[in-house]
């Protein structure tokens, strides 16, 4: 991939101005002082993707989608044998950065997508609300709306890979619209739809059809605005045990089963 000049030099130029949290020295991080110098394959990919698809970007979530990168790489080197399925995807990120692992490896399955591409998150429930998740309407619209994407556009950015499947609706219904997909085998789920409800009903939807050896990760557990996540997770932990459930230091669940 061509080294991008322009976002590594906006890179040294955010982080020189404190606009990188200064607590943390990021030349510290191999992959990070590589970047601006001399490259990073992963930070490549993931701002490549990012670009794409303009989606947002925090070091946060670059270290989430680095774990979530990980597992996929599991799968595209064949330690681990399924389908790929992404609950949420949003403008598309994640979901082409994970196409592209694929694409380049000798992989062969389905890589579904699940999204309503329409209105953005689902209908909050009661778990939703506490810490700092929103009570107002107001804000409950504007999340809605920021969160809402263009099926058109997820679909042309994901035009190049011909295992990818697109699947508008909402969770759990949207499940039933794809051709056999109860009796199909997972070897990575992620599931990133914010709110209780719906990652509840994935977890318990995808959980017992993991292969051996397959991961799912979660997004949003941890996150302060989204408290729901957590508490559909750790409820789902207690229902269906993991071998290793591994919580990431700036939010997100990886399960192995």
């Amino acid at each position: 991939m061509a080294i991008n000049w322009l976002s590594r030099l906006r890179f040294l130029f955010n982080k020189a101005a404190g606009r990188i949290d200064s607590k943390l020295n990021l030349d510290d991080i191999e992959r990070y002082w590589n970047y601006p110098r001399t490259g990073d394959a992963y930070l490549e990919a993931y701002q490549h993707s990012r670009r794409l698809t303009a989606s947002s970007d925090d070091l946060a979530k670059q270290m989430r989608f680095h774990t979530l990168m990980q597992a996929v790489q599991r799968v595209a080197n064949g330690q681990v044998t399924g389908d790929i399925a992404e609950c949420g995807c949003w403008r598309g990120h994640s979901s082409h950065m994970i196409a592209s692992a694929l694409a380049a490896s000798a992989w062969s399955g389905r890589f579904l997508i699940f999204d309503s591409f329409e209105g953005g998150l689902s209908d909050k429930t009661a778990q939703d609300r506490t810490q700092l998740g929103d009570t107002s309407p107001e804000e409950t619209l504007r999340q809605k709306l920021l969160f809402s994407s263009n099926q058109e556009a997820v679909a042309d950015v994901l035009s190049p890979f011909d295992f990818v499947e697109l699947h508008k609706g909402w969770i759990p219904e949207v499940f039933e619209q794809a051709a056999d997909l109860a009796s199909r085998r997972f070897a990575l789920v992620h599931i990133d739809v914010d709110l209780y409800a719906p990652i509840l009903a994935s977890l318990r939807f995808f959980g017992p059809r993991m292969s051996e050896g397959g991961v799912i990760v979660v997004d949003d557990y941890a996150a302060s605005h989204f408290p729901g996540a957590t508490t559909a997770v750790d409820e789902f932990i207690a229902e269906y045990p993991p071998r290793l459930a591994l919580a990431g230091q700036t939010g997100g669940m990886l399960l192995l089963y």
